[in-house]
C-alpha cells in the first residue's frame, strides 16, 4: 500500500478545483493499491461553536484532517497546527502530493520533504501564473521569496493537465524528467446522458433552446460575456433560454446588473449551485454548454458536459483548445469577439443534425482519452516511479 498525503488548502464542494479532482482520483486510486490522507486548512462551519470538523473518514483508505487558519491572506491560510501533527505522523506518509502551488500546505510539505526525505509531488490547478484574478498577488510572491525558495532544493515532480501547461511549468526551472503529462478525469457513471425532461418542465424552460454555463460567477470565468450574447441571439428571434449554474465569487450583482439592464430577467435562469451528483441532468437539459473562461489551465466543465452528449463552445486558450476539437466536438472561440460568438451559437442551434453528431464525437472522445480510471493509472505508474527512484 502507497500511502499519500494530499494537500490543499481547500477541500468543499463549494468551491470545487482539488476537491472535486481528490473525491474522482482517491477512489480509483484504491484500487491501484493506494491510501489517501488529505491534509487540508479549510474551516467547515457546522455545530455552533465547532468552526472546523478536523477529522472525517470516507472509506477505508481516505481520511481528510482539516486545520482550522487561524491567520488568513486571502486564500493563503496558515495553521499553527498543521505541520506538528504531519511531523509525528510522517511514518504514515510515503509521498506528499500538494494540489496547489504557493499555497501554506504546499510550503509545510516542501519542510516535510526537506527534512524527512519525502518525494513530492505537486499538481499547479492553475496556480502557476500569479495575477490578480485567480489568487492573492502578494501571499503568492511572499511563498515564491521564502519557504516556496526551498522547493529548489528536493527537486519535486509536477502534473501537467494539459500539454500548454508544460512549458509554463519548466519557465519554473523544472527539467523535463519531473513534468508529467496527466490529464484529468470524469466520473462517466456519474456524467452521462440522463432524461432531463422533468427538470425543464420545472424550470419553465420547456421548448426553448437552453444554453448552459456551469462554474462560479467570477469575473474571470466570462459569464457576463454570455449575457450579452443572449442579448444578440434575441435580437435574432431566437426562442433562447440561458441557465446559470454555479455559486457566486462575488461578480453576481454585476451580472445580475447586467441582465436587468439588458431586459433578460425572463430569460436567464440563475440556478446556484448544484451537487455534481445531480449536475448530469442540467448538462442532458442543454441544447448547447458554453464555457467562456478567460482563464483556464484545463476546463473540467466541458469534459463534463462532452460525456453528458453534449456540444461545447470554449475558449481559445490552454485546455479548453486541447480539450475541444473544432467542427468535430463543438468549437473554440475568442470571446473578445462576441460577434463572431454569437454567429457561431445560432448556426449551431440552428442544426439539430450537427449538434447530435457533435455530443456523440464529444462523449467518444471523453472515453478515449479523459476518464477517472485513466488518470488514476497514470497517478499510480508516477507515485511508483518517484517512490521507487527517490
Amino acid at each position: 500500500m502507497i500511502k499519500v498525503a494530499m494537500l490543499t488548502p481547500f477541500f468543499t464542494g463549494q468551491l470545487g478545483g482539488p476537491y472535486n479532482v481528490i473525491m474522482d482520483l482517491v477512489p480509483y486510486l484504491e484500487n491501484f493499491g493506494v491510501s489517501s490522507k488529505v491534509f487540508t486548512t479549510s474551516s467547515i462551519k457546522k455545530y455552533g461553536r465547532k468552526y472546523t470538523e478536523f477529522y472525517e473518514k470516507k472509506f477505508s483508505h481516505f481520511e481528510i484532517f482539516r486545520f482550522h487558519s487561524f491567520i488568513r491572506f486571502k486564500e493563503y491560510r496558515i495553521s499553527l497546527e498543521m505541520l506538528p501533527y504531519m511531523v509525528k505522523h510522517e511514518k504514515d506518509i510515503d509521498i506528499i502530493h500538494s494540489h496547489a502551488l504557493r499555497s501554506f500546505p504546499e510550503d509545510l510539505g516542501v519542510i516535510i520533504s526537506l527534512t524527512k526525505k519525502k518525494p513530492f509531488i505537486i499538481s499547479p490547478h492553475g496556480g502557476i501564473s500569479i495575477n490578480w484574478d485567480y489568487r492573492d498577488k502578494i501571499p503568492k510572491m511572499v511563498s515564491d521569496k521564502t519557504l516556496g525558495y526551498l522547493r529548489k532544493f528536493i527537486t519535486p515532480h509536477y502534473i501537467a493537465v494539459t500539454k500548454m501547461e508544460i512549458p509554463l511549468i519548466k519557465n519554473l526551472g523544472v527539467d523535463d524528467d519531473h513534468v508529467h503529462f496527466i490529464p484529468h478525469g470524469v466520473n462517466i457513471d456519474i456524467f452521462k446522458p440522463v432524461d432531463s425532461s422533468n427538470l425543464k418542465k420545472s424550470l419553465g424552460i420547456e421548448g426553448s433552446r437552453i444554453i448552459l454555463y456551469v462554474g462560479r460567477i467570477a469575473k474571470g470565468k466570462g459569464v457576463d460575456k454570455l449575457v450579452r450574447v443572449l442579448a444578440d441571439l434575441r435580437r435574432e428571434k431566437m426562442d433562447v433560454k440561458l441557465v446559470i449554474v454555479g455559486n457566486d465569487a462575488g461578480y453576481l450583482p454585476i451580472v445580475k446588473s447586467l441582465i436587468n439592464n439588458l431586459n433578460l430577467n425572463e430569460h436567464v435562469v440563475l440556478i446556484g449551485f448544484v451537487n455534481k451528483i445531480n449536475l448530469a441532468k442540467y448538462y442532458s437539459m442543454a441544447d448547447l454548454v458554453v464555457y467562456p473562461s478567460r482563464q483556464e489551465i484545463f476546463g473540467l466543465v466541458l469534459v463534463e458536459a462532452m460525456a453528458c452528449g453534449k456540444p461545447v463552445i470554449g475558449s481559445d486558450i490552454m485546455g479548453p483548445s486541447e480539450i475541444i476539437i473544432n467542427g468535430k466536438t463543438g468549437y473554440t472561440s475568442d470571446f473578445r469577439n462576441l460577434k463572431k460568438l454569437s454567429e457561431m451559437i445560432l448556426h449551431l442551434l440552428e442544426d439539430n443534425k450537427k449538434m447530435t453528431q457533435m455530443g456523440k464525437n464529444g462523449l467518444d472522445r471523453v472515453k478515449e482519452n479523459y476518464t477517472w480510471k485513466k488518470a488514476a493509472e497514470s497517478h499510480f505508474n508516477l507515485y511508483k516511479k518517484v517512490l521507487y527512484t527517490h
